[in-house]
């Protein structure tokens, strides 16, 4: 199992922004939705090997860790960022009454949400997965011997902030797919095309 975890610093955690302008209201949601895109989709296909949690902590009420289960998910994910943003929107809709940190609410097989914590999720996934930090100056990314189930963490455009990365120091190797700051759906697409191209791809 592949698993990606993003933190998305301003995205909001309510329902509250308008699908025909997500840059501008939103806190950035869209670029969650060409992350999902980059995670799960093929040309003419699904990857049904990966797992991806977005980690919302914007306004009004954070966190909320909303959860997509690749070999569980029925909802059909399309390339264009407005349908996936339904699917997030009614994910928050569905959570606004959440209090307790650990309980997930399924809505719809394969998608969860929950108030889970940055740290919740990685403590979470170590349980299982061995857990990589994508940075630029990490180790280039196809030096690293890859086995078993893994997990990728990183940042939206604002970049995880020091207290999130001091979290990771000793749990996390850092690794990168290149000295610039690429976007994020793009180190995810290429993460798996390089996990792909492995003999026993993870």
């Amino acid at each position: 199992m592949r698993t990606f975890i993003i933190k998305a610093n301003e995205a909001h955690t309510r329902a509250d922004f308008k699908l025909s302008d997500l840059p501008g209201t939103s806190g950035r949601i869209d670029v969650l939705c060409r992350f999902l895109n980059s995670a799960f989709l093929l040309s003419h296909g699904f990857r049904k090997n990966v797992r991806v949690w977005l980690l919302l902590y914007g306004p009004p009420d954070p966190p909320k860790a909303i959860r997509f289960e690749g070999p569980e998910l029925k909802v059909r994910l399309n390339p264009d960022e407005r349908s996936t943003a339904k699917l997030i929107m009614k994910a928050l809709k569905m959570g606004e009454g959440l209090r307790e940190p650990g309980k997930e609410v399924e809505v719809y097989p394969g998608l969860y949400i929950s108030n889970r914590t940055f740290e919740d999720v990685i403590r979470l996934t170590l349980k299982n997965s061995t857990l990589y930090y994508l940075h630029e100056e990490g180790k280039p990314v196809k030096d690293v011997q890859f086995s078993g189930n893994v997990a990728f963490v990183l940042g939206d455009h604002k970049g995880l902030d020091a207290e999130d990365e001091a979290f990771l120091d000793g749990i996390a190797e850092r690794v990168s797919v290149g000295e610039k700051s690429y976007l994020a759906s793009h180190v995810v697409a290429y993460t798996n095309i390089l996990l792909d191209s492995l003999p026993s791809p993870p």
